[in-house]
């Protein structure tokens, strides 16, 4: 390698150390930058203002929660005179009208069992209110004899509930399956005055009716009512080829 050549090489390795001593200081600088920063950020100051911010945010959230306690505090007043202003209603169908009203318009946040039940309550005081008015008849035990086709009865005295009436058997029938398939018990088909009525239950007393009658009415048939089987139908028959009994 001659001299020349000796001469560029040493200057292209000082070129190259001095370009790695400037980065060297480079990087230096930048780290006493940063750290000035961070000395700079947490000053009392900083810190002051950090310390007022927190307060504030957690003022604005106690306050939140505390508006949020208010509201449903206020919300449940509104409610129960909602629900008292209900109870006010004439009869049964007014009270469970406004019930309905009041939840399918989002002022009441009762669940639907709970307005079930008031609306249960209700129906049942009515119609034994109305119920009371009359003399209380005593529970009597029920004795029936069977010869045959014919229903022979010493006490018929027990409370039914008619479900539907039905011009032809075959509609009675769907009635009857219908009933059945919800859970009610004793469900029967009688023949009275030209129509198949379908009745379930044998009660033998009116509050015990009246209470199946609700469930009755909101599963089965709005219009279904209760009877005292002994002044309904005190003479009978049961037919085996149709599986139903006639009132004669």
């Amino acid at each position: 390698m001659t001299k020349d050549e000796l001469d560029i090489k040493r200057f292209e390795l000082e070129h190259q150390v001095q370009i790695e001593e400037l980065e060297l200081k480079k990087k230096e600088l930048d780290l006493k930058i940063q750290e000035q920063r961070s000395k700079t950020i947490f000053t009392p100051v900083v810190i002051s203002i950090v310390g007022g911010l927190i307060t504030l945010i957690t003022g604005i959230v106690l306050k939140y929660y505390d508006n949020k306690a208010i509201t449903e505090l206020e919300d449940k007043k509104f409610q129960s005179t909602l629900l008292l202003k209900a109870t006010e209603a004439k009869n049964y169908e007014e009270f469970s009208d406004m019930l309905l009203v009041f939840q399918d318009n989002g002022l009441l946040s009762l669940d639907s069992a709970k307005i079930l039940s008031f609306r249960r309550k209700r129906f049942i005081a009515d119609k034994l209110k109305v119920e009371n008015t009359f003399e209380q008849l005593k529970q009597l035990k029920k004795q029936q004899i069977k010869t045959d086709t014919i229903i022979k009865t010493d006490d018929t005295f027990y409370w039914t509930i008619v479900a539907g009436g039905d011009a032809n058997l075959k509609g009675a029938k769907f009635e009857q399956a219908k009933s059945l398939n919800k859970g009610f018990k004793n469900v029967d088909i009688w023949y009275r005055q030209n129509s198949y009525r379908t009745c379930i239950g044998k009660y033998l007393t009116y509050e015990n009716a009246v209470s199946a009658l609700f469930d009755v009415k909101e599963q089965i048939n709005n219009t279904s009512y209760i009877i005292r089987f002994d002044k309904w139908c005190n003479n009978s028959k049961y037919d085996k080829i149709n599986n139903i009994y006639i009132c004669q």
